[in-house]
């Protein structure tokens, strides 16, 4: 086992104050001090790892491209470089780290059921016990960000042994095609979540991650169904007799997938949280991602906290920040759901508003803190590698401290 007793942890939270313990209520949005960010405490409970997690929210998103090539030279150069990052969230005021750990049907740890990394140029280390590791060291969340559907391209499955299900169902004749299918649109391969072991073998790979490492959440972003066409799995719904549209049954896939994922998490630890990143734009979850994010706000048993990717300015013309906000506000409201809000830092090279307006990821991330549970950034490279960066990250600084 890797699980690791953050001692430090402990005692920054005792220095701040009397610790909060894991509350069920903490997960249904309890009321919080103004500028009192309370956190779940990281002591042991029974034995069990107990999650360090935050009321309120002031994360980042943390991405394969940007841990591919700190990784590429190894363990001790990929724990330098990753102490920085840390050291440069916490400085900015960010309490949150949510990185990739599975990217394509891959592993950035080892794994019983997923073959290692390819992005990380052949090392082979546990970039996860790291990450991990050196986040708590400073008092930081973890939330272990994988993609479940996507798998790696032909060349790679090509080469990944046959020890695991993926490369198993695509070398199969019977299974191929349908357990797993090449959308040649996005360059790879994707499993289908309407076949059950296939959502078996993606709850699994979270709770594995629970069950080894002390990470304090399991995240998933947008990426659900690849494609709208029928062809992806026009097979197995004629052969399963379904007299439901194809829509609405994707859509129930789905929600069984989210189920299982959430279920597997709180086998394990139910103080881990499980979060959802979907779109921004509501009407596009359903119309080509299947993603029901009504029910998952709206309903116990799917998610902890949802963090819809707001990635667009004030005057967007179709879904302007403010008011898409508050859309996604009011479908939380009876629930209580965690509600955090995704904001665009990458955009600060790529779009007129962004580009023009210094600090307006600060004004769309106060905006966030003071309405909802909390603000996620994307991404790291965005705001700390250039100097556009350093000017938003000097506006962003006085929010995220407060």
């Amino acid at each position: 086992m890797k699980k690791l007793f953050i001692i430090l942890s402990a005692l920054v939270l005792t220095a701040c104050g009397t610790p909060i313990t894991y509350r069920p209520a903490l997960q249904n949005g309890s009321p919080v001090p103004a500028g009192l960010s309370v956190k779940n405490t990281a002591f042991p409970v029974s034995g069990k790892y107990e999650a360090l997690n935050f009321d309120t929210v002031k994360a980042i998103w943390i991405s394969y491209l940007e841990l591919a090539p700190i990784a590429a030279d190894g363990e001790e150069h990929f724990r330098q470089e990753f102490s920085k990052m840390c050291d440069n969230c916490e400085s900015l005021g960010v309490n949150t780290l949510i990185t990739h750990v599975r990217t394509f049907g891959d592993a950035f740890y080892p794994s019983k059921l997923y073959p290692q990394t390819k992005a990380f140029n052949g090392r082979s280390f546990d970039a996860l016990a790291v990450m991990t590791e050196e986040a708590h060291k400073r008092g930081l969340s973890i939330h272990a960000w994988i993609n479940p559907l996507r798998c790696e391209t032909t060349e790679v499955l090509d080469k990944t042994a046959s020890d695991y299900k993926t490369k198993q169902w695509y070398s199969d004749p019977v299974k191929y095609d349908e357990y797993i299918m090449n959308v040649e649109d996005t360059g790879h391969w994707w499993l289908d979540p309407a076949v059950p072991e296939v959502r078996e073998l993606i709850a699994e790979g979270a709770a594995e991650i629970v069950r080894d490492y002390d990470v304090d959440g399991i995240h998933i972003d947008d990426y659900f169904y690849p494609t709208t066409e029928g062809w992806f799995d026009a097979g197995i719904y004629v052969e399963q007799g379904i007299d439901i549209p194809l829509n609405r049954w994707r859509t129930e896939n789905c929600d069984k997938m989210v189920r299982a994922i959430y279920e597997a998490v709180k086998r394990e630890n139910p103080t881990v949280e499980f979060g959802i990143a979907p779109q921004g734009n509501i009407e596009n979850n359903y119309n080509y991602m299947f993603a029901d994010v009504r029910k998952w706000c709206a309903e116990e048993g799917f998610c902890d906290y949802i963090c819809p990717q707001i990635y667009f300015g004030y005057n967007n013309p179709y879904k302007p920040f403010a008011p898409t906000l508050a859309v996604w506000k009011e479908l939380c409201r009876e629930s209580g759901r965690k509600l955090l809000i995704g904001i665009a830092a990458y955009k600060i090279k790529t779009e007129d508003e962004f580009i023009d307006e210094i600090g307006i990821i600060g004004r769309q991330s106060a905006l966030a803190l003071s309405e909802t549970d909390g603000a996620v950034l994307f991404s790291y490279n965005s705001l700390f590698t250039d100097e556009r960066g350093r000017e938003e990250t000097e506006k962003l600084k006085p929010i995220l401290q407060k």
